[in-house]
């Protein structure tokens, strides 16, 4: 009398079907642990970074990164561990896409940079814009009359003062994110333009750029000028600005926007 083969379904005396059952899945307890403390340190980031947060829930960009991650690490962690019988090998192909989504969106909140640039040689900030009086008053306040007879021939206007000259100063404004510190739009001496932070300091975030946009208060950069990666968040730092990106040479006004590309979200705005 044979033996069934191994896998084999044979008869009992009963009636009754047996067989080698399908070997299930055995799922290490401490495999669970990495999932726990990114989860915790990830709620501590929404707590502490609660603007942020906000911000991403606007963005179809943002949203849809977070649901990939999410999606991709449950994919793996249950595919490979049916694949493989090994719940060990689906816990450590799950944390692939979990540790890559916290280490682009979530780490880089925490990464601060200094920059420091010196301001153009001969830049004057303190100087204030001369202001022109139509009449001449006395003490009281009242308009004194002019004898035309007394009237001289006017002196040519001022010479325009030489080196760079500030034709716009405006604060950074934080657009739910923390931010702090001064920009001016300065003309250099060979008629160019520079953007100019000072005392400057900003929530970090993941792939900051410097916008130039025309008009005022902007919160998108549509049709804007890039400036440049954001060189650093604190500190003081020069943005050359290409030439015909600011209309009306600094008369009409424009806004520097600091925006994150990759989750497409304001961060900071100054209108000049």
């Amino acid at each position: 009398m044979s033996t069934p083969a191994s896998g084999a379904v044979s008869c009992t005396e009963n009636g009754t079907k047996s067989g080698t059952a399908k070997t299930r899945v055995r799922w290490p307890r401490l495999g669970w642990l990495p999932y726990l403390l990114i989860g915790l340190f990830v709620a501590f980031w929404a707590v502490t970074h609660s603007g942020a947060v906000i911000s991403g829930t606007r963005s179809w960009q943002a949203i849809t990164f977070g649901l990939g991650a999410g999606l991709l690490t449950l994919v793996l962690l249950i595919g490979v561990a049916r694949l493989t019988r090994r719940g060990w090998a689906g816990q450590l192909a799950g944390l692939v896409p979990l540790v890559a989504a916290v280490v682009v969106a979530v780490l880089p909140s925490y990464v601060s940079s200094t920059v420091n640039e010196a301001a153009p040689q001969g830049l004057d900030v303190a100087a204030a814009a001369p202001s022109a009086s139509g009449t001449a008053q006395d003490s009281t306040g009242s308009a004194t009359p002019v004898d035309p007879s007394s009237e001289s021939t006017p002196e040519p206007p001022a010479p325009a003062p030489a080196g760079p000259v500030v034709i716009g100063t405006a604060e950074f404004v934080g657009i739910d994110h923390d931010a702090a510190g001064v920009v001016r739009l300065i003309r250099l001496e060979d008629g160019s333009l520079l953007v100019r932070f000072e005392q400057f300091s900003v929530e970090p975030g993941p792939d900051y750029d410097v916008y130039l946009v025309a008009g005022a208060n902007v919160s998108v950069p549509d049709d804007g000028t890039l400036l440049g990666d954001l060189k650093g968040t604190v500190g003081d730092q020069n943005y050359e600005v290409p030439a015909g990106a600011v209309a009306g040479d600094g008369v009409q006004p424009v806004t520097v926007l600091i925006w994150c590309e990759v989750f497409a979200v304001p961060v900071a705005n100054a209108s000049l």
